[in-house]
C-alpha cells in the first residue's frame, strides 16, 4: 500500500478507533475527476485515507481529461450509467446537473451548520434555491502580475494591501506610465472571457441580474462604466488589440516575453512564469478597484454526488471527506489553489509562492455573493458567451459602451425568456 501523507494516515488511524464503520457489507464507489499529474496523485492518497478509515469500502477513481468531462457526464446521467460522485465546475455545472435530475440534494448527510465554514460564494455556486446538490472544493481568482524590472524602470510603487488598491484611473495611468518610462510596448493586458470581465462589474457595484436573477440589469450606468473603462484599454493603446475577448494571442505569453508590463490573471500560471519568465523578474499585488468595494473572480470546482448512485450515504461521507479542512489545505497547498473553507486558511503555507497565494487567497474571500448565485445558473455558459461577443466588438470594432450594454442586456433577457 502506497505510504499516506503523515496527516492523512493519523485521521485515519484515529478513525478506526472509533466504534463501527460506514459500511456493513463490501461497497464500492466510483469517482470521476479531471487533474494534473500532482492533482491525481493527491486524489489517490485521500482514497487510499478514505479506505483506511473504512475499510469495508472500495473507491475507484476514473481519470478523465477536463476538455469534454461535462459533456460525457451530462450523456452518463442521461443514460443512468454516471460515476457516483463528479467533480462539477463553478460555471453552472452544479445547477445544470441538479436541473437535469443527474445529481441529489446532499441535506441529508449534512450536520447542522455544516456550511457555515464556507465561503458564502462557494457555498451558494454548489447550491440551487438554497439546496446544496455539492460541496465547493477549491477556486482560484484573480490579481494583477507585474514585471518587477519594468516597475523599477517607470520608478512605480505597486499597492501593498487591499485597501491602498488603485483605482482604475489610477491603474491605467501606471499603466501609461510603465509604457512610456520602461521597455515595455504595451502597459496591460488580461487573459479575457466573459466570466472574468464579471469582476469589474461587480467590483463597480454593477450587477448582471436582478437579484431575483429574473431579468438584466446590464443596461445599468455601473455597467456601461466599466465597460467603457475596460474599452479604454484598447482605445487608448495601452493594450494590445491581439488579447480582446476572442483571443489571438495569449496574454500570459506577452508577459513572459516582456511585451507587457501588468498581466491580470490567476495563480495557475505561477509554475508557468517559474518555468519560462527567467530572464526578468516579476511579482503580484493587488487589482485596481473602486470606491464600490472589491470584487474577484470566481473560479474553482467541487463535487456531487449523482442520483445514479447505489450507495448515496458513503458517496457523500466520501466527498465530505475529500472537502474536510484538513484535506482541502492539503490539496489547495500542493496544487496551488485557494481553500474555500474559513478553518482551512489557518496554518496555509504553500511549499513555493507562499506570499503570492496567500494574496490570493485573500483576494478570493470578496466574491460577491450574487456574483455567484448568477455564475452557478444553467443557463451561465450562454450568459458567458453574450457577454464576451458584445465586449469583442466594443474593444475591437468601435461599438459604444452605450450600444455593447443595451445589446448585451437585450440578449440575455432573450435567453432567459426561452427558459
Amino acid at each position: 500500500m502506497r505510504k499516506l501523507p503523515k496527516f492523512l494516515l493519523v485521521v485515519a488511524l484515529l478513525a478506526l478507533m472509533l466504534p463501527g464503520s460506514l459500511a456493513q457489507d463490501a461497497t464500492e464507489i466510483t469517482f470521476a475527476t479531471w487533474g494534473n499529474t500532482t492533482e491525481l496523485q493527491m486524489f489517490n492518497d485521500m482514497i487510499a485515507a478514505f479506505e483506511e478509515l473504512h475499510p469495508d469500502v472500495d473507491v475507484t477513481i476514473l481519470e478523465r481529461p477536463g476538455q469534454g468531462y461535462r459533456d460525457q457526464t451530462i450523456v452518463e446521467m442521461a443514460a443512468g450509467t454516471a460515476p457516483d460522485v463528479v467533480r462539477a465546475g463553478f460555471r453552472g455545472d452544479f445547477a445544470f446537473y441538479a436541473h437535469a435530475g443527474g445529481t441529489i440534494d446532499l441535506s441529508p448527510y449534512l450536520e447542522e451548520g455544516f456550511s457555515e465554514d464556507f465561503f458564502p460564494a462557494a457555498w451558494t455556486i454548489a447550491s440551487v434555491d438554497g439546496v446544496p446538490y455539492g460541496i465547493p472544493f477549491m477556486t482560484d481568482t484573480h490579481a494583477l502580475f507585474y514585471n518587477v524590472d519594468y516597475i523599477e524602470q517607470a520608478g512605480i510603487t505597486v499597492p501593498t494591501s487591499m485597501d491602498d488598491c488603485w483605482s482604475w484611473e489610477e491603474f491605467s495611468d501606471m499603466s501609461r506610465h510603465a509604457m512610456d518610462n520602461s521597455d515595455a510596448d504595451f502597459g496591460h493586458a488580461a487573459l479575457w472571457n466573459g466570466k472574468r470581465w464579471m469582476l469589474f462589474l461587480y467590483g463597480n457595484g454593477g450587477q448582471v441580474l436582478t437579484d431575483d436573477l429574473s431579468e438584466s440589469t446590464m443596461d445599468s450606468e455601473a455597467a456601461i462604466e466599466t465597460i467603457a473603462w475596460t474599452k479604454s484599454w484598447y482605445d487608448d493603446g495601452l493594450a494590445p488589440f491581439s488579447t480582446s475577448m476572442k483571443l489571438s494571442e495569449r496574454a500570459d505569453e506577452l508577459f513572459i516575453n516582456g511585451t507587457i508590463a501588468f498581466f491580470i490573471s490567476g495563480s495557475w500560471h505561477l509554475p508557468n512564469l517559474r518555468e519560462n519568465m527567467v530572464s526578468q523578474r516579476w511579482d503580484i499585488t493587488y487589482l485596481p478597484c473602486t470606491e464600490n468595494g472589491v470584487d474577484a473572480d470566481l473560479g474553482g470546482n467541487g463535487f456531487a454526488v449523482t442520483r445514479d448512485s447505489d450507495n448515496p450515504e458513503v458517496a457523500a461521507e466520501f466527498v465530505k471527506f475529500i472537502t474536510n479542512t484538513e484535506n482541502m489545505k492539503y490539496f489547495a497547498e500542493q496544487a496551488f489553489f485557494n481553500p474555500v473553507r474559513y478553518s482551512s486558511l489557518e496554518g496555509l503555507s504553500y511549499p513555493e509562492f507562499n506570499d503570492m497565494m496567500l494574496l490570493f487567497a485573500e483576494v478570493a474571500e470578496t466574491v460577491d455573493a450574487h456574483h455567484a448565485s448568477v455564475q452557478g445558473l444553467p443557463l451561465f455558459p450562454g450568459i458567458q458567451n453574450i457577454i464576451q461577443d458584445e465586449l469583442d466588438l466594443a474593444f475591437v470594432a468601435g461599438q459604444s459602451a452605450e450600444q455593447t450594454a443595451q445589446n448585451i442586456h437585450d440578449k440575455i433577457n432573450a435567453l432567459l425568456a426561452e427558459e
